[in-house]
């Protein structure tokens, strides 16, 4: 591996039972004794994952990334719905012979955590979810958000077909791009994550990860973009697991107060406020995000 290069994980494809594919990565531990599935961020795919190598290899833990439908390796299909998700955990956790596994939910992929969670009882051992989206139609969710996100989130709920139509057009630009997209970072983040996405091993992922997560195309984003912007408040209350929630105070791209929302909806949840956290706070905690698992 060349310098500098981000770790490669062990790649997987399944195919469903309704006959669409499903790609996954798995880092970190290979002996899967302790699991995590990991519900990449929006819009991103596995390969976000693999920042987390290191720092799993050296806890035991193995993380299983899989692609949601649209992004990189994982097919589209329609009529998607946000507890699907749980379905495709279950056929790769089935295929790898895991019984119970924990997971951990990252940004926009936190109602696909959460639903399956709430979904999998039997099978889901915690939840974790760091600088997690909420609801947005929670009161105060989107409170100290910057501008241009709550824009684009008021638009889902306002109108849904101009919020689709605006989420398409930012798709397509960082799909042909690709470097719109640390433009928009550079932007949009506070000055606590840009010193993080600046790093060139932290740059190097980001940049791939964009790139595989569009190459299908922006009929994922447009997807996903409704689903969380729907009213998903219902599968916060059916959470039994137990469930820890990391946010930093400093974050203005998902604010701290929809890791507040989220805790007050998920019963018996524990809260992590980190003081001067931005939203990509999880690259230098690492360490302790995942000792929620172990």
């Amino acid at each position: 591996m060349k310098e500098h290069e981000p770790p490669r994980g062990h790649e997987l494809q399944l195919r469903h039972p309704d006959g669409r594919m499903i790609m996954c990565s798995v880092v970190g531990a290979r002996d899967f004794k302790n699991t995590v599935f990991y519900s990449h961020g929006f819009p991103a795919c596995r390969i976000e994952a693999t920042v987390a190598h290191r720092e799993a290899l050296d806890r035991g833990i193995t993380i299983v990334a899989i692609d949601r439908p649209g992004f990189g390796g994982s097919e589209w299909y329609p009529r998607r719905r946000l507890e699907d998700w749980a379905s495709d955990v279950c056929l790769v956790a089935d295929h790898l012979n895991i019984p119970t596994f924990g997971v951990l939910g990252v940004s926009g992929g936190t109602p696909t955590a959460v639903a399956a969670a709430a979904i999998l009882p039997d099978r889901v051992r915690s939840l974790c979810i760091v600088s997690g989206i909420a609801p947005v139609q929670a009161p105060g969710a989107m409170r100290t958000m910057n501008i241009a996100n709550k824009a684009l989130l008021w638009l889902g709920v306002a109108i849904p077909w101009l919020g689709a139509v605006a989420i398409a057009i930012v798709a397509a630009i960082w799909r042909a791009f690709p470097f719109a997209a640390k433009i928009w970072f550079g932007v949009l983040l506070p000055t606590a994550d840009r010193q993080i996405v600046t790093r060139r091993d932290v740059g190097l992922v980001l940049t791939k990860n964009i790139r595989e997560a569009l190459r299908q195309g922006i009929r994922g984003v447009v997807t996903e973009y409704r689903l969380f912007t729907s009213d998903w408040t219902a599968l916060l209350t059916q959470v039994r697991v137990p469930a820890v929630i990391w946010h930093g105070d400093a974050d203005t791209y998902v604010p701290v107060s929809m890791g507040e929302t989220l805790k007050k909806n998920i019963a018996g949840s524990i809260f992590h406020k980190v003081p001067g956290g931005g939203h990509f706070m999880i690259v230098d905690r690492l360490s302790s995000i995942l000792g929620t698992f172990t």
